[in-house]
C-alpha cells in the first residue's frame, strides 16, 4: 500500500469524532492514522475487540477439527481426557510415567520450567496432567499425519481419468478412498487440504515432446526443424540445471509454479486489468426473480454474507470429482475481503477480514455494515431499507463531482500510473481513509441505474461498465441493475473463474429456494421470519457528531473525498482512457439451442463424443473459416487435483484437429472420412485435456523453467520463443453446476440455467471465447474481440461457430 508522505510532529489520542476523520468511516480494529500533522490512534470498543478475539478462537477450533479429521473433536477430546486420567492414577514407577518416552518428555519439561523459574512452583500433579495431555495430543496428530500420508498416496493415482471403464485397480482404489476418508463424517472445507498431493514436475523430454507436437501443425517445416533443434539443445544443456531447481522447489514449496504464475503473469503485469484480465459472470439466462433493485440487491448481499460465514466456519463441503476425488480448495480463502493493491513495479494482493461492503450508487460511495456487533448477518429487510436510504439520499443530495463519480476509472489505469496516483493523492487524510474502506470491504456492491435488455448488453456492462463504474482491484463486485438483473465482476489474480462461479451459484440457489419475492418484486413479509435478529441498536440523529459506536448501527455511512485539481485531472484522463478501451471491445453473447435449430450435448453424447472436444473442434473449424488459417489456441484446464494447483493450458490445435479441419475444407473428402477425422481429433483432444488436468501439460512447465532461468540471470532463447507466441484464440469453459443444490430443489417451471460469463481477447487481433455447455439442448457462447483489429468481428465469428456446429451435426445425419 502507498505510504504516507507527510511528517508526523506529534502523537494525539482521540475518541474519534467521526466527522473529524472520514464522515463516519467504520473502524476495523486498532488503527493509527496521520492526521493534521499529528498521529491519530483509534481504539475500538471492548465489545468489538472481544468479538474479534472470539472469531479467532473459532478459527483455531476449526484448525484443530481439520487436523484430527475424520475423528470427531469430542471423540479425540474424550480419548485425551481418558488417557490423562489413566496416567494420573498410575504409580510413579509405571512405564507410562517412567518409561523411555516419559523420561525424555520429563527431562525436556524440567529444562524448560527450570529456565523459566517454575520448576519449584508447579505442583507435580499439574505437570503430570499437562505432559500427559501433550503426549496424547502429539500421538493423535501423529496418527492423523500418517492417515494424511496414506490419503496423499491414494490421490497420486490418476489412472481413473484415462479409463472408459473402471479397472479392478481403480475400483479398489475408489473403495479405499470412500471407505476410509470420504465415507466418514461430513468433512470441513479444508479437511482434505493437507492430504492434497504436490503437483509433479514433468520431465524435460515429456514437455519438449508435447510442445513440439502442439506447434507442428502451425509451423513451416524449416521453423519446426529449428524449434526441434533448439529444444533438444536446451534439454541437453542448461535445461538440466533449471529442471533441478524446479524439482527442488516442488518438494519445499506448496506448488512449483502457482506462486510464480500469480506473481509474474498477473501481479507484475503493467497493463490495465479492466478488460485484459478481469472477467464477468451473468445471472439467470431467462429469469429475473425481482424487478425491484433494492430488494434483489439486499437478498443477494444477505446470502453473500451468509456464504462468507459458511466459508469462515468451513461448513461448505470440499468439492470432489465423481464423489470420490477431492480437489484443492485453497483459492476459497481469498474470495472476500481481498484487494489487489497497485505498485510501481508489481502489485500485491491484500487479504483481511471485515463485515462491511462498499456500495457504489450514481458516483457516490457508501459503507454498509453487513452484521451487527454480535456478528449476526443483517436481514434482507434491514439491508433493503439501508439500500433504499442510500438511493433516496443520493437522489436528494448534491450530485457528486465529476472526479468523485469517476473514481473507479483509476483502477482501470495502467498499473504503474494508478500506483503513482494512489501514492500521491490517496496516501493521507480523508482520501486514504475512504479508500481503505473500499479496499478492506468484504466486497463491492454496484447499484447500477442502467437497464440492459440483452445478454450482450449485460455482458458489456458487467465486464467494463464503460470504464468508471467497476472497482477493478476488488476480488468481487456484485452488480445489480435497475431492472433487477444481477451479475458479478471479478479480479483474476487471486483465483480462477470456477471459484467465483461456484459461490455465485450457491447464492443464486439459496435466493431461489427462499421463495422470498412478492409478484411486485418486494420481499415477502414472512420470507425470513426464522432468521436470528440482531440486538436492538442505539438510536441517534445521524446529523449529529456522535461517536462511531452510536452511529454504526443506524445505517450506511457516506465516504467523503477531498480531491485536488491534480487528482481530478488524473481521474478525467483515466475515464477517457478506459472509455476508449471499452468502446473498442466487441462482445457478442448468444445461445446455440434446439429451439432455434441447434442442439446441445444430448446430440453429441449420442455420437459417443465428448461435448468439450466437440465444441473445441467447432471453434477450430470456425476460426479457420474466419481467418483462413489455424492459430495457437488456449483452453484452460483446472489442475486442482494438486495442492494449490490453478490451471494448465490445453493446446487445442493438434495434428488430428488440423486433419479434421482440412477434411472439412476439402470438397473431395467423403462424409465417412470427415467423421473418422472428427472422432480421431476428439479422442486426441480428450487425451490432451486429461494430461493437462494431471499437470502434464507443457505451458506451465516451460513458464516455470523460464522464470527459474531469469532468476539465474539467463534469458533462454528457446523458452522465450516458445512462450512469446500469442494465443489468438483463447477459450474457456465453465461447468453449469458445481453444487448439489439444484438437485435438492423442488421441481419448478422457472428456467434456472445461467449463460455463464466471459472475458476480453488475449491478443489484440484475436478472439476470446467463453462457453457454457448448459444442458442437452443449449450451449452459450461469449465471443469477444477488438474493433480496432481489422481481421476480427465477434458477430461474424459467432455465426461461423453456429455454421461449424451445424456442419458437424450434418455429418451424422442421413439424407
Amino acid at each position: 500500500m502507498a505510504e504516507a508522505r507527510s511528517a508526523v510532529n506529534s502523537i494525539r489520542i482521540s475518541s474519534l469524532e467521526l466527522d473529524a476523520v472520514s464522515n463516519k468511516a467504520k473502524l476495523r480494529g486498532p488503527q493509527v492514522h496521520p492526521y493534521e500533522g499529528g498521529m491519530l490512534i483509534v481504539i475500538p470498543s471492548p465489545k468489538f475487540l472481544w468479538h474479534q478475539q472470539w472469531t479467532r478462537l473459532k478459527h483455531l477450533y476449526n484448525r484443530f477439527q481439520t487436523a484430527v479429521w475424520p475423528a470427531p473433536v469430542w471423540a479425540v477430546s474424550g480419548a485425551i481426557s481418558a488417557f490423562i486420567g489413566h496416567v494420573l492414577q498410575q504409580p510413579s514407577d509405571h512405564w507410562l510415567r517412567a518409561g523411555w518416552w516419559a523420561t525424555w518428555v520429563w527431562s525436556v519439561d524440567e529444562r524448560v520450567t527450570t529456565a523459566m523459574g517454575l520448576a519449584e512452583i508447579i505442583p507435580m500433579p499439574v505437570r503430570v496432567l499437562y505432559l500427559a495431555a501433550y503426549t496424547a495430543g502429539v500421538a493423535f496428530l501423529g496418527i492423523a499425519s500418517v492417515q494424511r500420508i496414506f490419503m496423499r498416496c491414494l490421490l497420486n493415482y490418476q489412472g481413473w481419468m484415462f479409463e472408459s471403464k473402471p479397472s479392478i485397480l481403480t475400483m479398489v482404489w475408489g473403495l479405499c478412498l470412500r471407505g476410509f476418508f470420504l465415507g466418514q463424517r461430513r468433512p470441513l472445507l479444508y479437511s482434505f487440504q493437507s492430504a492434497m498431493p504436490r503437483q509433479p514436475v514433468p520431465t524435460l523430454k515429456e514437455t519438449l515432446t508435447r510442445y513440439l507436437r502442439s506447434v507442428k501443425p502451425l509451423l513451416s517445416k524449416a521453423d519446426y526443424t529449428k524449434a526441434e533443434e533448439d529444444g533438444t539443445k536446451f534439454i541437453q544443456g542448461e535445461g538440466k540445471r533449471l529442471q533441478g531447481l524446479l524439482v527442488l522447489k516442488s518438494w519445499v514449496a506448496a506448488n512449483y509454479v502457482s506462486d510464480w504464475w500469480e506473481k509474474y503473469v498477473y501481479l507484475r503485469s503493467r497493463t490495465s486489468i479492466l478488460i485484459n484480465s478481469n472477467y464477468y459472470g451473468l445471472g439467470y439466462a431467462n429469469h429475473i426473480p425481482s424487478s425491484c433493485q433494492a430488494a434483489r440487491a439486499a437478498v443477494l448481499l444477505h446470502y453473500y454474507a451468509e456464504c462468507k460465514t459458511e466459508l469462515d466456519t468451513e461448513r461448505i463441503q470440499p468439492m470432489t470429482i465423481r464423489g470420490t476425488v477431492p480437489i484443492c480448495m485453497r483459492q476459497y480463502e481469498r474470495v472476500f475481503c481481498t484487494t489487489r493493491i497497485p505498485g510501481r513495479d508489481t502489485d500485491i494482493t491484500v487479504h483481511g477480514d471485515s463485515r462491511h461492503v462498499a456500495v457504489l450508487h450514481k458516483g457516490t460511495w457508501w459503507r454498509l455494515n453487513m452484521t451487527s456487533d454480535d456478528g449476526v448477518v443483517l436481514s434482507p429487510f434491514t439491508l433493503q431499507a439501508h439500500l433504499e436510504s442510500i438511493m433516496s439520499e443520493t437522489a436528494a443530495g448534491k450530485p457528486p463531482s465529476s472526479g468523485e463519480a469517476g473514481l473507479p476509472a483509476l483502477t482501470a489505469l495502467d498499473r504503474t500510473k494508478w500506483a503513482e496516483v494512489r501514492e500521491e493523492q490517496f496516501s493521507t487524510g480523508v482520501n486514504r481513509l475512504s479508500l481503505e474502506e473500499i479496499e478492506s470491504a468484504m466486497m463491492v456492491l454496484c447499484l447500477d441505474d442502467r437497464l440492459p435488455k440483452t445478454w450482450t448488453e449485460t455482458g458489456e456492462l458487467s465486464l467494463h461498465g464503460f470504464g468508471a463504474t467497476r472497482w477493478c482491484d476488488k476480488s468481487l463486485n456484485l452488480l445489480v441493475y435497475a431492472n433487477g438483473e444481477a451479475a458479478v465482476h471479478a479480479e483474476h489474480s487471486w483465483a480462477d473463474a470456477p471459484v467465483i462461479a461456484h459461490l455465485w451459484e450457491w447464492v443464486l440457489c439459496h435466493e431461489h429456494m427462499s421463495y422470498c419475492y412478492e409478484p411486485s418484486g418486494q420481499i415477502k413479509a414472512d420470507a425470513f421470519a426464522n432468521l436470528k435478529s440482531p440486538p436492538a441498536s442505539p438510536k441517534k440523529d445521524r446529523k449529529t457528531n456522535g461517536r462511531y459506536a452510536d452511529i454504526a448501527q443506524t445505517g450506511p455511512v457516506k465516504l467523503e473525498w477531498n480531491l485536488s485539481p491534480e487528482a481530478d485531472a488524473a481521474i478525467e484522463d483515466a475515464k477517457a482512457s478506459a472509455l476508449k478501451e471499452c468502446k473498442n471491445l466487441y462482445l457478442s453473447v448468444g445461445c446455440y439451442e434446439t429451439s432455434t435449430g441447434g442442439y446441445g450435448k444430448g446430440f453429441v453424447k449420442k455420437q459417443k463424443c465428448g461435448p468439450d472436444a466437440w465444441v473445441q473442434l467447432a471453434l477450430q473449424l470456425a476460426y479457420f473459416r474466419d481467418q483462413g488459417f489455424l492459430s495457437l489456441t488456449y483452453e484452460a484446464a483446472a489442475v486442482r487435483l494438486f495442492n494449490e494447483g490453478r490451471t494448465e493450458t490445453i493446446r487445442s490445435v493438434s495434428l488430428e484437429s488440423k486433419a479434421f479441419v482440412d477434411a472439412m475444407a476439402n470438397a473431395r473428402s467423403s462424409k465417412e472420412e470427415r467423421v473418422a477425422a472428427l472422432r480421431t481429433a476428439a479422442s486426441q483432444h480428450q487425451k490432451t485435456s486429461r494430461d493437462a488436468g494431471c499437470g502434464r501439460g507443457c505451458d506451465r512447465h516451460l513458464f516455470a523453467l523460464y522464470v527459474a532461468g531469469k532468476g539465474l540471470g539467463k534469458d533462454v532463447e528457446f523458452l522465450k520463443d516458445a512462450l512469446s507466441v500469442p494465443y489468438k484464440l483463447s477459450t474457456s469453459q465453465i461447468p453449469q453446476s458445481q453444487t448439489d443444490l439444484l438437485s435438492k430443489m423442488a421441481k419448478t417451471t422457472v428456467d434456472l440455467v445461467s449463460p455463464s460469463g466471459g472475458f476480453g481477447p488475449v491478443a489484440d487481433d484475436g478472439y476470446g471465447v467463453s462457453y457454457m455447455i448448459a444442458d442437452d439442448n443449449r450451449t452459450f457462447f461469449h465471443v469477444s474481440s477488438k474493433r480496432s483489429a481489422g481481421n476480427t468481428d465477434s458477430e461474424r465469428f459467432h455465426k461461423q461457430i453456429r455454421q461449424a456446429l451445424d456442419d458437424m451435426r450434418d455429418l451424422f445425419q442421413s439424407k
